[in-house]
């Protein structure tokens, strides 16, 4: 790989349709991508192909990951490319295997497509760093053993024999300068290291002992190197001592190791410190707060609508404006006016970037959580005045979340989590503004229990609708279904989100009955529209979880639907692909119960979960659903037009049809007409509407069409 070559990405998984999808990520993402479908493959064509970095699957007939990576590492040529394992395998062992045999890092499926090319690169950088750090070392071990580079001799006094040109080298120093002892060599030493450096050539006199020492000194161009001394004090005939040793300049060696800390600890874009580096900080203020009693707070600070200035500005703008505004934040916490710190020599208080557009703040000694309260008001106010970005006047307003210590917590972890949590609830709320965690997580909690208690009720009291969203087929927009989806108006609470009430419906077991409710009103719904002559069509009902593990589901939902007089044919249930991945075998059993009644299965929001295509053969389905998540961005330039392409095509090798969801602009109608998409639904064609007004929604379209 050379600056103007793409990095060659080598998949190894035996899964032919993940081996798809991420080739079609990858590729968009500038790799170029060759693929094996086995560990045994790896081996033999490595040394052909010579990869940059492989992405490799643990779990895999014959020769395994595992196995495969160890063979690799064994071959000169692949001990140090990057290769990162994937698997679907989270244990402690597993993980603590993958890198006994090598492995560089490890990923758990199902993989994030947005975030693998970024760890592929990072990989790469940190391989092209160790790469140069290896050869450096290498250059430099040959010349010391065969031109006895920096090798030096000096008496029992420490007086230096001549020195060679090779020696004046490594100190950067002409040979004009004549150091005659070691007392000189202290003297080249910077002020910061002298006095270290005094002692320890003081005590290795002294005794006459052996010694080793890093020290910098500036050179006569004005560049501080960094030395390394290693000297070896031996006895004469005559019974006097000497020492033989070595100069090594170690400046490079240390420069690559300050470039990864920096990678591992600090933000590429902002500078500031990352999550990892924070947590270390906070670690650190915890043992202080705990042995002086004192408190400190946490805060994770989020830009609201940062993703709309990558959208209209591009990554650049976005990029100068979080370093613009980690400015801002790092002024105000270095005014520290208002925080005092419990010790003079350790100062943790720090700003660092956790990810994305959100910010970590540490105040490691605070009397009270007003002082927080003062710091995030602050932090707000910096974003008060517009930045200047592109040519434009860019404002920032930003969300935070407070934790503090003791009373949120006692670890770095649950701090931190808890900090999250608050900025969770602060988003909620409206954004611009900051909210402590044990006030956000009472008030989260009430309104939890309010909704719990109300749904309890809502079945009973016919408080749920059922709306119809139609689903039209590609080629010509006419409508061929429904998908029906519930709604659920209060009277006291008002309309209740579904994204608030089904998560607390299916932890409390009522979305069984909300299901089986929904299924027979869109089954109703259906007759009752055959019986007013109007063409038959089909109806998805989305199946939860918790439904599908319902003993005897098949017989439940086939009386639900018999009952209405409808055939069970007319129905297709959805599910999500991590549903039917969490029991394989009873999953594949209760699908084939469900189809025997006639009924079709869709797989709902597929491309988000594990996409293995040797398991989608086995199973019986009928139809694949195209995240709106891949949707919402064609036309956009990114990799989600190749993924869609990719699950159409795999949907038809398998005789699938294939619906993708969220369809809202012309553009994305388009690509996926062109791309051979079965069957459409949005808001480009007609939001979710109660059934009263599906018909003449229905009739307006076909008198469109017609036109």
């Amino acid at each position: 790989m050379t600056s103007s070559t793409p990095a060659l990405c080598l998949i190894v998984d035996d899964d032919e349709m993940l081996r798809a999808l991420t080739r079609a990520a990858l590729e968009c993402a500038g790799f170029q991508v060759e693929e094996l479908p086995d560990g045994n493959q790896l081996v033999a064509e490595f040394r052909r192909l010579r990869p940059d970095v492989i992405l490799l699957d643990v779990l895999m007939p014959g020769l395994d990951g595992f196995a495969a990576c160890a063979q690799l590492r064994a071959d000169p040529l692949g001990s140090h490319v990057p290769v990162l394992m994937m698997t679907g395998l989270d244990d402690v062992e597993s993980i603590n295997h993958a890198y006994e045999v090598g492995a560089t890092d490890f990923v758990t499926k199902p993989i994030s497509f947005d975030l693998l090319s970024h760890r592929l690169r990072y990989m790469l950088r940190a391989k092209i760093t160790a790469d140069a750090l290896r050869a450096s070392e290498a250059r430099l071990a040959l010349a010391q053993r065969i031109a006895r580079l920096g090798h030096w001799q000096a008496d029992a006094q420490g007086v230096f024999e001549p020195w060679s040109r090779e020696t004046y080298e490594v100190l950067g120093l002409p040979r004009s300068v004549v150091i005659g002892d070691l007392k000189e060599l202290s003297r080249l030493a910077i002020a910061e290291d002298r006095e270290r450096v005094d002692v320890a050539f003081a005590e290795a006199l002294r005794h006459g002992n052996s010694f080793n020492l890093e020290f910098r000194i500036a050179g006569s161009d004005g560049d501080v190197r960094n030395l390394y001394v290693v000297a070896l004090a031996e006895n004469v005939v005559d019974g006097g001592a000497r020492f033989i040793g070595t100069l090594q300049d170690i400046t490079e060696r240390r420069r690559a190791e300050q470039q990864i800390h920096q990678l591992a600890y600090f933000d590429a874009v902002t500078g500031l410190p990352n999550r990892a580096s924070i947590r270390a900080h906070l670690v650190q203020a915890l043992a202080l707060a705990k042995r002086n009693e004192r408190s400190l707070a946490v805060l994770s600070i989020d830009l609201d609508h940062f993703q709309r200035i990558n959208d209209t500005l591009g990554f650049a703008s976005g990029n100068e404006l979080l370093r613009a505004v980690g400015e801002r934040f790092r002024a105000v916490l270095r005014a520290g006016d208002s925080v005092s710190l419990m010790s003079e020599t350790l100062n943790l208080e720090t700003v660092g970037r956790a990810a994305g557009d959100e910010f970590i703040a540490l105040l490691p000694d605070i009397a009270n959580a007003e002082d927080a309260a003062v710091i995030a008001r602050r932090l707000r106010g910096a974003l008060s005045e517009p930045f200047e970005i592109a040519d434009q006047e860019i404002y920032a307003r930003t969300s935070i979340g407070i934790s503090v210590f003791p009373d949120d917590g006692a670890s770095a972890d649950d701090l931190l989590k808890h900090a999250d949590s608050a900025l969770a609830q602060a988003k909620r709320e409206g954004r611009d503004c900051y909210q402590f965690f044990t006030a956000a997580l009472n008030a989260r909690a009430f309104k939890r229990l309010t909704v719990e208690m109300h749904l309890r009720r809502a079945l009973d009291r016919d408080q749920f609708m059922v709306y119809f969203q139609p689903k039209l087929r590609a080629s010509d927009l006419a409508v061929v279904g429904f998908e029906a989806l519930v709604r659920w108006m209060h009277p006291d609470l008002g309309r209740v989100s579904p994204a608030e009430f089904i998560p607390i419906a299916e932890e409390t077991g009522l979305i069984v009955p909300i299901g089986e409710w929904v299924l027979g009103h869109a089954a109703s719904q259906l007759v009752a529209w055959d019986q007013a002559g109007r063409a038959p069509s089909k109806c998805a009902v989305n199946l939860s979880a918790m439904q599908f593990r319902v003993k005897d589901l098949h017989q439940r939902l086939a009386r639900v639907v018999t009952d209405c007089g409808l055939d069970a044919s007319r129905i297709d249930l959805e599910l999500t692909e991590s549903v039917l991945m969490e029991d394989g075998q009873a999953a594949i059993r209760t699908l084939h119960e469900l189809k025997s009644h006639g009924f079709g299965v869709a797989v709902d929001d597929f491309g988000t979960g594990y996409s293995s295509l040797s398991y989608l053969k086995r199973l019986p389905i009928d139809v694949l659903k195209i995240d709106q998540s891949f949707v919402r961005e064609l036309g956009t330039g990114g990799e989600d037009a190749a993924i869609v392409s990719t699950i159409i095509s795999m949907a038809r090798s398998l005789n699938l049809k294939v619906v993708a969801e969220g369809v809202e602009l012309q553009t994305q109608l388009d690509f996926l007409r062109a791309q051979g998409c079965d069957e459409l639904q949005g808001f480009l064609f007609s939001p979710p509407l109660p059934a009263a007004e599906i018909a003449a929604w229905v009739d307006a379209h076909e008198r469109k069409l017609s036109a």
